[in-house]
């Protein structure tokens, strides 16, 4: 028998109940420090009780455990809102970004849901943020950013200052003439200033866990990648990966002390969460194409993305089951689409299978709310958007089991072996039979996408750097250093 128990700590007093230590834990903040400044924990636990849940309930007051929630939970929205958060000093931030376009997929979704949230959350934190990217001025699709511009602009020359030190900053003299405390590399690509703290971000490692891909070795991609990951990597102040199995592929892969990883989700994107209705579902689908019940698969056309399993899998549905569902594929061309179309033809699936290529969002939103699943074959993990989009707008996923996937996505998708296109017939023809299985999934999806939020990653980037401004506060700032200067 399993029952609920309140575990409270305020200093040496605690409200509990006798039980074993097998345990589930959903933690509330409180403000109280350890030595890193670090809030202790007040925990929700769900545990095997020793004793019945009456003679448990008779020994501990039920008014007790419900106050320990309340004031749990108040505590947590008063740490959030900093009101009894420690005093930390105001720092300087530069967030650098790409020169982005939407047809690069789900990197710029990711940038996006950042710099939304951070705007949202700006009155949050005592510290000062800037914009710093390649182009002269600021976007016009980040002008509702409230962040001052900063040009990322090289310049072929390094200065030897009076102490004999050559700073990397100096190559890039806006930025440099800024003094920033802290950089925040929103893109994985480029991290081109180490002589100022910096916090990188990882999505994923895949030229290491599976260096047999193309598109992550040909060309010299691979030593790009390597070279430019081995020197960041282990410089950064702190490194933002998106799962706890993207963390483990860090720490391995470079040696980096593990404390300096720290595992975050991708937020769902808010296009799927807030989801508007389209003004004229049946005329896109006429565009299209799509003329009964579809598959939809929504990825750029590069090889690990594995479109031929989907391929393959038609063709077991047609023979063993007699489905002649369509396919609908959206994303850009990467260079492996002629491939893909000369697979079709071979399998006579040229009625069955679309070629989309570059979708909208408002577009995406009724392809993904009337298929019969979003279908993903990936073989790149740790994480990725599709999944938390489709569960966001009702749509039933399968998905492959690789490394972080069930991490992401628990139980709200099935997860195959995404080598065995049989096991993806099997599912799928299940799925259109079984309406309780369907109805579930769905459930348990719009559950899991409202549980990754951008807004809670924001608060975990702004408690990382607070947690960063103690150790920062041990030198003198940027300004201090330049008003000596």
């Amino acid at each position: 028998m399993h029952i609920y128990a309140i575990t409270a700590f305020f200093g040496t007093h605690r409200i509990g109940v006798d039980a074993t230590e097998r345990e589930t834990k959903v933690d509330f903040a409180d403000p109280r420090q350890d030595k890193y400044k670090r809030p202790t924990r007040i925990s929700l636990t769900q545990r095997s009780a020793k004793t019945s849940p009456e003679k448990t309930l008779s020994k501990y007051s039920a008014s007790a455990i419900s106050f320990a929630c309340l004031w749990a939970v108040k505590v947590e929205g008063l740490y959030r809102s900093r009101a009894l958060r420690p005093q930390v000093p105001s720092m300087k931030i530069g967030i650098v970004i790409l020169k982005d376009d939407p047809q690069i997929g789900g990197g710029i979704t990711f940038v996006h849901e950042v710099l939304d949230a951070l705007s949202r959350r700006l009155s949050g934190s005592p510290h000062q943020f800037y914009l710093i990217g390649s182009e002269s001025e600021k976007p016009a699709h980040l002008a509702h950013i409230p962040l001052p511009w900063i040009t990322l602009r090289w310049v072929n020359t390094r200065t030897l200052r009076e102490d004999g030190v050559s700073y990397d900053f100096d190559s890039y003299p806006e930025v440099g003439a800024e003094r920033f405390d802290l950089l925040y590399y929103l893109h994985p690509w480029s991290c081109p200033i180490k002589d100022i703290p910096y916090i990188h971000t990882v999505w994923d490692l895949q030229h290491r866990r599976q260096p047999f891909f193309p598109e992550v070795t040909f060309g010299g991609e691979f030593d790009r990648r390597e070279e430019m990951y081995r020197r960041s990597l282990q410089r950064a102040t702190y490194i933002i990966a998106a799962n706890d199995v993207g963390k483990e592929e860090i720490v391995a892969f470079y040696q980096v002390a593990s404390e300096r990883v720290r595992a975050i989700h991708h937020p769902t994107p808010t296009f799927a969460v807030r989801a508007a209705a389209h003004p004229d579902e049946e005329a896109l689908f006429r565009r299209l194409g799509i003329t009964g019940d579809y598959l939809f698969y929504p990825a750029q056309m590069w090889p690990h993305k594995n479109h031929i399993l989907l391929l393959l899998m038609l063709n077991d549905l047609r023979v063993r089951y007699g489905h002649e569902l369509q396919l609908v594929l959206t994303g850009s061309n990467r260079g492996n689409q002629d491939f893909l179309k000369r697979r079709v033809q071979e399998l006579v699936l040229e009625d069955q299978v679309i070629f989309a290529g570059f979708v909208s969002q408002a577009d995406l939103v009724p392809i993904y709310q009337r298929a019969v699943a979003m279908v993903f074959p990936s073989l790149f993990g740790p994480e990725n958007f599709p999944p938390l989009e489709a569960f966001a707008l009702g749509c039933p996923v399968i998905a492959g089991d690789v490394p972080g996937a069930e991490e992401q996505m628990g139980d709200a998708a099935i997860l195959l072996d995404p080598t065995k296109p049989e096991l993806w017939s099997d599912a799928v023809h299940r799925l259109r039979q079984d309406l309780k299985l369907r109805q579930s999934l769905i459930g348990k999806g719009k559950q899991r996408a409202v549980s990754f939020t951008a807004d809670d990653f924001i608060t975990e980037i702004f408690g990382l750097i607070d947690e960063f401004a103690a150790y920062r506060r041990t030198w003198p700032s940027a300004e201090e250093r330049g008003a000596a200067d």
